[in-house]
């Protein structure tokens, strides 16, 4: 059975990772993954690389987009085709109904949100057979303005493959494989430059008080001039690191050396990242806002309620607590284990491909 995966990214971050992950495995239980993908894309080179079928199938020519998709339809009659980006929701209905006179056999549309825009999509609810939605916080986001929504979506959380090294973080002064030469305490937020950095860069004036020598790591594409000048304003350039973006692979090895991973983003869809640290053994302390709640609610780290002030607080009182932060990451490990792994994943991607074929 043939299941189309659809982006149109010209960048590769956690959505694009998503579809990598689940066509690696959904061969296994039969389905076949073509993709269909922007020809100036990053995504289009990490399919071919790893000899997955695909069509570029968008382009700057947004007009002849629907017409290539069509032509892409036909020529590998899919069982499934999965929307892997909200703004391509529209172009894949026009080519699928383009593309239907000349099919065996309607393909179901699946479409897939991963975040919480709660905008409204006219057709939807009666065109597309059904909607993932990678978290409840995203998906709950969408009902008011698309009536009779929930009844067609599937909550499915992301899930990663388990780290195959099993990391031992007891040494609080243990070599760093990504950090190297940095100390105890370490602390991290990864994500695009556009959820809220600038908000760790003013608890790192209360963390740096508290921790002279403390690193505060930023990791994330995007432009960094606000950052820099707001970390310079403070004169706190010896305790930041803006990293840029780093290779998925070098991930592990990232929250390895981390003591803490944080987030003071408070619209997060889900987070890959953040059961990327439980994974690691590194226990997080977010915001108690978002899609990352249905991940820290579970264990393995903090959700805050307030401000900055508190935020920096409870990072403060787990650094100083090396038995409590120590027993956190054992449990978020435990958690991932049991909730976010890969196999879970597409476990469940595989039960709903089922059902909607059914």
């Amino acid at each position: 059975m043939k299941v189309v995966l659809v982006n149109n990214s010209t960048m590769v971050s956690g959505g694009e990772e998503y579809l990598l992950d689940l066509a690696q495995r959904i061969g296994q239980f039969g389905f076949d993954p073509v993709f269909f993908v922007h020809e100036e894309g990053v995504l289009n080179q990490k399919v071919k690389e790893r000899g997955y079928r695909f069509h570029p199938v968008f382009n700057r020519q947004k007009v002849a987009v629907p017409f290539r998709i069509a032509g892409a339809i036909r020529a590998e009659e899919p069982e499934i085709i999965l929307v892997a980006r909200e703004h391509n929701i529209y172009a894949v209905l026009a080519g699928s109904l383009l593309a239907r006179p000349w099919l065996k056999r309607k393909p179901k549309l699946l479409a897939v949100f991963q975040t919480p825009t709660a905008r409204s999509y006219p057709l939807l609810t009666t065109m597309y057979d059904g909607v993932i939605a990678t978290s409840e916080y995203t998906g709950a986001s969408f009902y008011p303005k698309n009536p009779g929504l929930e009844q067609m979506t599937r909550i499915i959380h992301y899930g990663i493959p388990v780290p195959e090294c099993q990391p031992d973080k007891t040494d609080k002064n243990r070599e760093r494989r990504v950090l190297k030469g940095r100390k105890f305490p370490i602390i991290g937020m990864v994500g695009e430059l556009w959820k809220n950095q600038d908000e760790l860069v003013d608890a790192g004036v209360k963390l740096c008080a508290a921790f002279p020598e403390i690193t505060i790591a930023i990791v994330g594409g995007g432009g960094t001039d606000l950052l820099t000048k707001r970390i310079a304003a403070y004169g706190l350039e010896k305790n930041f690191i803006l990293t840029g973006r780093i290779p998925r692979e070098q991930i592990p090895d990232l929250f390895y050396d981390l003591d803490l991973s944080v987030s003071t983003h408070r619209n997060e869809g889900f987070g890959i990242v953040h059961i990327e640290s439980l994974a690691a053994r590194t226990p997080v302390i977010a915001y108690n806002n978002g899609g990352l709640v249905e991940i820290v609610r579970k264990g393995g780290g903090i959700l805050v309620n307030g401000v900055t002030d508190d935020f920096s607080r409870e990072i403060i009182t787990l650094l100083n607590n090396d038995d409590r932060r120590l027993a956190m990451g054992e449990e978020g490990r435990r958690v991932f284990e049991e909730n976010f792994t890969l196999d879970m994943m597409v476990k469940n991607h595989i039960e709903y491909f089922h059902e909607l074929l059914s």
